[in-house]
């Protein structure tokens, strides 16, 4: 099994696969052409049609930020692989540097076309929660106990900081009236479902 940070994971938000794969993307993006002055970012399939309301194109524009770049959401059905697919193309005055083909498979993880997908390490031998449990049971140990052993040294502090932002995540839910930002007119219930 893969490590817990695999499941809990920072990012920016609302959604995983619609903002939070995009900007490891376009990270990714920036650092393999550096010497770009313009970014043009093409967003399909599901990224075009909810990519607005979603804030794609907002997490995008502030991960290149200062480089100028421009996105085209392509909301005709295209050839793909998966329906969150992006472009990006890397310029320098007029002349293209390159381009990348992502995919935005969903829990933040992307796929970037061309690119052999490395498999990430196994932490625990064990295939299921239940066998760990039996493990548990058997020396007597709480799960966190279990898990602290086969962590790394700092995922103490990084479980940590996973609380402050879920707990900074809730406080801003509870205290927050009006519509959520993306342009759709959602209105935001957790204060009113709380007070419930």
């Amino acid at each position: 099994m893969k490590s817990v940070r695999n499941m809990f994971k920072i990012g920016v938000g609302p959604s995983s696969s619609h903002t939070m794969g995009p900007v490891y993307a376009t990270k990714r993006f920036m650092k393999d052409y550096p010497d770009m002055d313009l970014a043009h970012v093409i967003l399909y399939g599901s990224l075009a049609k909810t990519g607005k309301g979603h804030g794609t194109d907002r997490a995008v524009l502030e991960t290149l930020s200062p480089i100028s770049a421009d996105i085209e959401f392509h909301s005709e059905e295209i050839q793909s692989e998966h329906p969150n697919t992006m472009d990006l193309i890397a310029y320098r005055g007029e002349q293209e540097l390159g381009r990348m083909r992502v995919f935005s498979i969903g829990g933040g993880e992307i796929r970037i076309q061309g690119e052999t997908v490395s498999a990430d390490q196994d932490i625990y031998a064990e295939q299921n929660f239940s066998q760990i449990a039996e493990i548990c049971k058997s020396r007597n140990i709480r799960l966190s106990d279990y898990v602290f052993e086969h962590e790394d040294a700092e995922f103490r502090t990084y479980l940590s900081q996973v609380w402050q932002t879920m707990s900074a995540a809730i406080r801003e839910g509870l205290t927050h009236t009006g519509l959520l930002p993306g342009g759709l007119g959602v209105e935001r219930k957790a204060q009113y479902l709380y007070n419930q």
